[in-house]
């Protein structure tokens, strides 16, 4: 966690969020489940810009944009979620930035009503809930795919 603030995204972020929103080994598990167009990628960060649904990280030295985690209301549900920029896999942020995003949460936040759904075949968010202790508890599926969801913790 101390390679890691929380900030605002800004314009000098657009193109490196629209590879990200574009590329589809990306966005496998987000969204749509496939690339963005460029009229979708930049209503999505136009909405993020000007209202932000959850934190914006970056690394500390060189202020590079990380990605994003936090809650979002969908549907009438607060969902749990991270989204890393492809150059920051592997590095152990995403937990990182879970715990950052997690203390941000207000005091009053029902944990156990925060939908956190990870894909069965996303393996790699399954170690990240396993790393942060959040357990799975139940199956579930979504218009794409079938997976699970946990309970976060603080």
């Amino acid at each position: 966690m101390d390679n890691l603030v929380i900030s605002s995204l800004c314009l000098e972020d657009k193109r490196a969020i629209f590879e990200f929103l574009q590329d589809p080994v990306v966005m496998r598990f987000l969204g749509p489940r496939r690339p963005l167009t460029d009229e979708e990628a930049s209503e999505w960060f136009e909405l993020e810009l000007n209202a932000a649904t959850r934190h914006v990280f970056r690394t500390k030295d060189t202020n590079d944009l990380v990605g994003f985690c936090g809650v979002k209301v969908i549907d009438g549900v607060e969902d749990f979620a991270y989204f890393l920029l492809k150059a920051h896999w592997g590095k152990g942020y995403a937990a990182d930035m879970c715990r950052m995003a997690v203390d941000k949460l207000p005091d009053t936040t029902d944990l156990d009503k925060v939908q956190v759904f990870i894909a069965n075949d996303n393996t790699a968010s399954q170690a990240v809930a396993r790393k942060l202790g959040w357990p799975r508890i139940c199956e579930s599926d979504n218009q794409y795919e079938k997976g699970h969801l946990y309970r976060m913790s603080r």
